[in-house]
């Protein structure tokens, strides 16, 4: 059995390898492995200090059409931003709408691209903000600004909580 298991082991270890190389070879570098993955670990982090076991309620208002949302992951959050394009849209996560934390971003069509300009805001201060063409680039950009907005989310909570008390 063990030896069964050995066999498995080294040939994951060689099938990784060969794709890091072909990964290389197309043009790729380490440098956005490395960012791909320290996005999945924050937003693995973000999704159980924001989530928890309880789903999030928020409203979007995308193409001046307001929608409920039910989130229990970032990646919900990525599905309201793809749902439909060309698009002007704000998704907030407090009820204070403009005052509270809100994502604002548009999607363009330019030569065949979704270009996204996304901007995370506590009121009318920018937290992060950034220009992500959709169809070249990997999501790894959007996916940070969503973290930092849900980072900075949660330390408004716990100001609240301390000091709401």
């Amino acid at each position: 059995m063990s030896e069964d298991l050995l066999l498995a082991i080294i040939i994951l270890i060689a099938l990784g390898l060969r794709g890091l190389q072909m990964w290389k070879q197309s043009g790729h570098n380490l440098g956005e492995l490395k960012s791909a993955v320290s996005t999945m670990e924050a937003g693995y982090e973000a999704n159980k200090k924001v989530f928890g076991s309880k789903p999030l309620q928020v409203r979007s208002v995308i193409n001046e059409k307001e929608e409920s949302w039910t989130l229990k992951s970032t990646l919900d959050v990525m599905k309201i931003l793809e749902s439909q394009h060309p698009c002007h849209g704000i998704v907030y996560f407090e009820d204070s709408n403009e005052e509270g934390i809100h994502l604002a971003y548009t999607t363009v069509e330019e030569n065949d691209n979704a270009i996204m300009n996304i901007y995370a805001k506590n009121g009318t201060a920018i937290i992060d903000e950034g220009e992500f063409n959709m169809d070249r680039e990997s999501p790894s950009g959007v996916f940070r600004i969503i973290n930092t907005l849900f980072e900075e989310r949660t330390k408004k909570e716990e100001l609240e909580n301390v000091f709401g008390n």
